[in-house]
């Protein structure tokens, strides 16, 4: 279970540690990270809108875009793990806050550059910028840019999250 009082790095030492352990025993453990939802709770018995205090809604839908890819498991393949979720605790981050799209996509955006490109753009901000980024990213909601800031460096970071799924082969940032 994710989202509840554990932390998105908690998630990644289990799954890791999962891996790890397929390797160094030969077995095969298959992990299914679920999101949890609060049942009993009456604010939550027709919605899906629990947010653990460690989580925002865009941590949610970065680990549910790499689980799309895989069925929901994580398997024990360690260079699937670190292409899918990172090598260490700064990739599994980054992965967070990568754009939907890309994480989907990631080896086309990779090809063409993109991923690189916004990583560069995300990295470089100055630490009051990455912070208000990571805010307005975190409510995953990009669907008017231009009202979340006027800043421009930050408007550029966020452009990325525009991307639609159907847009993928027809646009170039550059």
């Amino acid at each position: 279970m994710v989202n509840y009082k554990d932390k998105p790095l908690d998630l990644y030492y289990r799954m890791k540690l999962n891996v790890e352990l397929c390797e160094e025993l030969g077995i095969s453990i298959y992990s299914f990270p679920m999101k949890y939802h609060p049942i009993s709770d009456p604010n939550y018995f027709r919605n899906r809108d629990f947010i653990g205090k460690h989580w925002n809604r865009k941590f949610i839908r970065a680990i549910q875009a790499v689980l799309n890819s895989t069925k929901g498991k994580i398997g024990k393949s360690k260079s699937f793990f670190y292409k899918a979720f990172g090598a260490n605790e700064n990739d599994f981050e980054t992965l967070l806050y990568m754009p939907e799209t890309m994480i989907i996509y990631r080896n086309h955006f990779e090809k063409n550059g993109q991923v690189f490109q916004w990583h560069e753009n995300f990295s470089n901000l100055p630490e009051n910028k990455l912070t208000q980024l990571k805010e307005i990213v975190g409510k995953n909601d990009f669907s008017n840019i231009e009202s979340l800031t006027n800043d421009y460096d930050i408007l550029k970071v966020l452009f990325y999250y525009t991307i639609k799924r159907n847009d993928v082969e027809t646009v170039k940032i550059t």
